[in-house]
C-alpha cells in the first residue's frame, strides 16, 4: 500500500465508523484495505447505504459486499 492509499484508507474507516450501520470497521491484509460489517434493514437499505453513504467517500474504489445468509455462531465480549 503506498503512502496515499494508506492515508486513504485511514480517513474512509474513520468515516465508516462514524456511521449508525457499522456494527465493525477494521484495517485489514490482503488485496483490499478496509472491511466494514454493517446492519441494514433489507437489501434495499444495503443498497442506498451503498450507494448513498459509502460510494461517495473520497478514496472509496471499489466495493464488495458478501450478505450473509445465515449465522451459525456469534461470540464478543461485552465491554463496561
Amino acid at each position: 500500500m503506498d503512502e496515499g492509499a494508506a492515508g486513504a484508507a485511514g480517513e474512509v474507516g474513520a468515516a465508516l465508523a462514524a456511521h449508525p450501520e457499522v456494527d465493525v470497521a477494521a484495517a485489514i491484509t490482503g488485496p483490499s484495505n478496509l472491511m466494514a460489517g454493517v446492519t441494514c434493514r433489507d437489501t434495499q437499505g444495503l443498497y442506498r447505504y451503498l450507494t448513498e453513504r459509502v460510494a461517495p467517500l473520497e478514496g472509496v474504489r471499489e466495493v464488495e459486499t458478501s450478505p450473509v445468509i445465515r449465522t451459525v455462531k456469534r461470540v464478543g465480549t461485552v465491554l463496561p
